[in-house]
């Protein structure tokens, strides 16, 4: 991430509860065991991650096999970080050695801003494990390149005050047309136009993107740079899974779901109702078979039919001997889903913990059988950090309206509705009423006196009773129009707050582009990652993200 300014913070935390997490992630970030019961180790005790770095540096490995060709990918991508990058890579042919990993979807210009303290939660992870079992421990970042949703990832947010601007890259099909792995889709002219939308939105934006963002250029290259500038200084490795290399290693997971996969949709369903019956919910709905197939260029469920295998939406059919001769042959053409995937990666790494967000941490805790399963190690499970970075002015709104994030979850229009009546007046028309009243009373009383001295005076005092009468009527409506535009200030300042801060009612990290991070360097941004300690950090900063 670019260098940038010193930048003062000021944090404090909110509970994740307000902002709308499971019943299931609070459990487990409040350590209860009825929730951590649902995971291998319990990642809040020096204990626990110990134990899952010893399982993982003994579990089998091809570790050289794996060092070599995570030097090989990431030379694409390391740009001035070589060094770093190629050092934590050879450190992971010490037998004793362990990772910590987590990963993403490849959204557009880097995607959301969770993706980057995602990132940044696995490297201060990796470092307090290294320290607290003496063992060399690697971050590594998993690129999702294989997943074929692009209409996840297509588009992104910029801020603009109270209405985000969003950013799509148009290449003329539906977003949910299967256009096969997104990683390999090789960007058109139209990114050039895409380009223009993100700098006219948010002319902050670096101008690194135009060289990295353009025609011809792999999309998963073009995240990964982005990434890499985003979190740079830290030596971070990628890794991607769509690689011959990696796939032969991993064949004996997708051979084994090939020939029980009735096994892990019973182990799958089994844990899934026991949340469900303990009150928590299930964050994946068991399927069948977890494994795509490519075909003529896009990513196909594989679906059971009678003894053999159907790929959905084809007359593609296989029986189970030549699903496997298949594999066997060509086990690059194989994709595992949500449910194989962590278990591909916990076969080629040696992971001793993964970092990721609620929904993730939700569904591992349908995995734990399933690994057992397949005997893999499952990792320790760790939240990434969660963020949201407001400005110096929009902490005043919110200072001044006595609110925080969670109230801006709210239907707007109730929450102004109250902020107005509070810092109303209710008694306004009753007051300018009641100041008339006494006016007339006043002016009544002294009228003895002025037609005692002269009777022709009677006219003056009417005359004056009706100038006070006028201009407090004058006075009443122009306090009637402050107080109006009071209100109308009021909704003009919660919508920022909301467009900023809590777009559609979502926290700002899962919304808003990792670009707009460009105000604050990793090493500031690391430095206010709370390990041990989970919660929303609300992040009062003079900097911003415009």
């Amino acid at each position: 991430m670019p260098s940038a300014s010193p930048t003062s913070f000021k944090t404090r935390q909110i509970d994740y509860e307000g902002l709308g997490a499971s019943a299931l992630f609070l459990g487990y970030v409040a350590r209860e065991e009825k929730a951590l019961k649902y995971y291998a180790h319990n990642p809040w005790t020096e204990e626990g991650k110990a134990e899952a770095a010893r399982i993982a540096a003994v579990h089998p490995q091809d570790r050289n096999a794996l060092v070599d060709v995570l030097l090989e990918q990431n030379a694409t991508w390391w740009g001035e970080e070589e060094d770093a990058v190629r050092a934590n890579i050879e450190r992971l042919r010490d037998p004793e050695s362990v990772t910590v990993i987590t990963g993403q979807q490849l959204g557009l210009f880097g995607g959301p801003l969770f993706t980057v303290y995602k990132a940044l939660t696995a490297v201060k992870l990796a470092e307090q494990m290294e320290v607290q079992t003496g063992r060399p421990v690697v971050p590594v970042f998993w690129l999702a390149d294989e997943d074929h949703d692009f209409a996840e990832v297509h588009a992104t947010t910029l801020p603009n005050r109270a209405e985000p601007v969003r950013v799509a890259y148009d290449d003329g099909q539906a977003p949910d047309a299967n256009r096969g792995p997104v990683g390999r889709i090789v960007l058109g002219a139209e990114i050039a136009a895409t380009v223009d939308q993100l700098f006219a939105a948010f002319p902050q934006a670096p101008d690194w993107v135009r060289d990295v963002w353009k025609p011809g250029e792999l999309w998963r290259d073009a995240f990964a740079h982005t990434l890499r500038k985003l979190t740079e200084g830290n030596g971070l490795v990628f890794v991607s899974g769509d690689d011959n290399r990696l796939k032969r290693i991993a064949a004996p997971i997708f051979a084994r779901e090939i020939e029980h996969w009735s096994e892990t949709v019973s182990q799958h369903v089994t844990v899934s109702s026991e949340l469900e019956n303990n009150g928590f919910h299930t964050q994946v709905k068991p399927g069948e078979v977890n494994l795509f197939m490519f075909n003529e260029g896009q990513r196909l469920q594989i679906d059971p039919e009678g003894d053999g295998f159907v790929l959905r939406g084809t007359e593609v059919r296989f029986t189970k001997k030549e699903l496997l001769d298949e594999l066997k042959a060509h086990p690059e053409q194989f994709s595992p889903n949500v449910v194989l995937r962590p278990l591909m990666q916990d076969t080629l790494f040696p992971t001793a913990a993964y970092v990721g967000g609620p929904g993730e941490i939700a569904y591992f805790a349908q995995l734990k059988p399933v690994y057992d399963a397949f005997g893999v190690p499952m990792p320790a499970i760790y939240p990434r950090a969660s963020l949201t970075l407001i400005s110096e002015k929009l902490q005043r709104f919110l200072d001044e309206y006595g609110i925080d994030l969670p109230d801006l979850r709210k239907n707007i229009n109730e929450l102004h509705r109250r902020l107005a009546l509070e810092r109303s007046d209710a008694g306004l028309d009753g007051q300018f009423e009641d100041a008339a009243k006494q006016a007339r009373n006043l002016i009544a009383s002294l009228k003895p006196t002025a037609t005692a001295v002269d009777s022709s005076l009677d006219k003056a005092v009417g005359a004056a009773q009706a100038r006070i009468e006028k201009a407090l009527t004058r006075l009443e409506k122009k306090t009637i129009r402050a107080e109006k535009r009071n209100q109308h200030v009021i909704l003009e300042r919660l919508e920022r707050l909301v467009g900023e801060l809590m777009p559609g009612g979502v926290p700002q990290e899962r919304v808003m582009c990792a670009l707009a991070l460009k105000s604050f360097s990793s090493d500031q941004l690391s430095s206010r990652l709370h390990l041990g300690d989970p919660g929303h950090d609300a992040l009062y900063t003079e900097g911003q993200l415009r």
